[in-house]
């Protein structure tokens, strides 16, 4: 049959076209696993919400057939996601194990000396000293050329107004298997310190932004000395109490002063794509307590015969224990993302396992809905006793007794998972039957 024109759009099969928007019949299943697409037409869906934005709605349609091969894929990956996550987490609790160590052999090696003079006795030592630091060479943009007497280190952020993308996406589940995806992008001007490449927006249309002519960056003084120590970079770089700074002296070509910032485009109160503003921050010089080591009249970073190393650094009169109960609390916090982000590495490869299985009853939505959710369980009872087996395993090698607790609790975790498992029926009632 030949296809039919209407108003110059072309209706082929079983498509219809109502009030220009093109949508297509579902199937009750497609096991070709073709994806159909409903793409509405940028005039009936590209809708300006205001100077700063406008937004953009696709609805696609993936068969289940299609769905059903994204799932074996997906269950590839989870297959690679989860030794990943193993071998994260038992990276993850050797490396806490260690550092805790090294900190704990620093607390207790650590020698106190006087910032003035040099003590030659603390050479090679881990040292602890407060005293007021002080830079040679005071910290400066060589850009802008923004500085200021005693500063330890300048930081500048250079933000671009530009397009950002977003986006925000509704699925139903169809019956026959096939699934529905409306996502609406939308677009706003904002001010980011960090460029975005506008050629990977999913709508570029006239959401073009410009390259960032200057990045961000840190500057640190030159010939820093706290008494009679010269100060190392590692050492240094602790201090991040990063205070404002007016930006002073004069602008770079093409560049004005806007406040505390630097500006370049036409006006600050109306930014246009492409505007630049400048802004800095700088840690004073000051009174500063470190913990290091001694090397040549150096403070620099102290390594622990494990690798890890200490260098340390506060603002004010710190004592020793107090620093180094702040590092073990960070290594802690530090630890407990790590272990979140391999716990849910492997749930997400559990459920990605699983994902077929919901594909199998994807036919009627209801059914998917209660088998996904069956598999989340499932995968979430694996998970826990996964996690609390590889930590264990792990402290068995670092530290025996608190991994042998964690090895009884992974095991009940499994136990708790044969429970949940069906149960054997009674010789009675299978004799009953007969």
């Amino acid at each position: 049959m030949a296809p039919a024109r209407l108003g110059g759009r072309v209706a082929l099969g079983h498509q219809r076209i109502v009030d220009s928007k093109v949508t297509k019949d579902t199937l009750p299943f497609t096991l070709s696993g073709l994806e159909t697409m409903e793409k509405r037409a940028m005039s009936d869906d590209f809708s300006d919400s205001g100077q700063n934005g406008d937004s953009y709605t696709e609805t696609t349609t993936e068969g289940w057939g299609s769905r059903l091969g994204g799932s074996l894929i997906a269950a590839l990956i989870g297959l690679i996601l989860i030794p990943i996550a193993i071998v994260l987490l038992y990276w993850n609790e050797g490396r806490a194990v260690e550092a805790i160590r090294a900190l704990d052999r620093g607390a207790s090696a650590i020698v106190e000396v006087a910032a003035t003079p040099a003590d030659p006795k603390a050479e090679g030592k881990l040292v602890h000293l407060t005293g007021t630091m002080q830079p040679g060479t005071p910290a400066r943009d060589p850009v802008f050329g923004v500085s200021a007497d005693g500063l330890l280190r300048l930081s500048r952020k250079v933000e671009m107004f530009q397009w950002e993308e977003q986006s925000k996406s509704e699925s139903r589940e169809n019956v026959g298997g096939s699934k529905t995806t409306t996502t609406t992008y939308s677009y706003h001007k904002v001010w980011l310190d960090h460029p975005v490449d506008s050629s990977h927006f999913h709508v570029q249309g006239n959401h073009h932004n410009p390259a960032m002519p200057q990045q961000s960056a840190t500057f640190d003084a030159g010939n820093v000395v706290l008494g009679a120590y010269k100060v190392d970079a590692p050492v240094l770089g602790r201090l991040t109490g990063f205070k404002p700074l007016p930006a002073s002296g004069d602008a770079p070509s093409g560049y004005r002063a806007s406040g505390d910032t630097f500006y370049h485009g036409d006006n600050p109160t109306q930014p246009e794509v492409g505007d630049i503003r400048v802004s800095f921050a700088g840690v004073p010089s000051g009174i500063v307590s470190v913990a290091a080591a001694s090397a040549g009249g150096v403070l620099t970073a102290w390594r622990d015969r494990n690798g890890y190393t200490i260098a340390l650094a506060e603002p004010g009169s710190v004592a020793a224990a107090a620093m180094f109960k702040a590092e073990k609390a960070a290594e802690s916090t530090l630890t407990w993302i790590l272990r979140g982000v391999g716990f849910v590495v492997v749930l997400i490869g559990f459920v990605c396992i699983g994902r077929p299985l919901s594909m199998l009853f994807a036919i009627l939505p209801f059914l998917e809905s209660i088998v996904g959710a069956g598999v989340f369980l499932a995968a979430i009872t694996l998970s826990v006793p996964v996690t609390l087996f590889t930590i264990a395993i792990a402290w068995i090698v670092h530290r025996p007794v608190t991994g042998l607790l964690l090895l009884v609790a992974a095991g009940g975790g499994l136990f708790l998972l044969g429970r949940i498992g069906p149960r054997r029926r009674p010789a009675g009632f299978i004799a009953g039957r007969r």
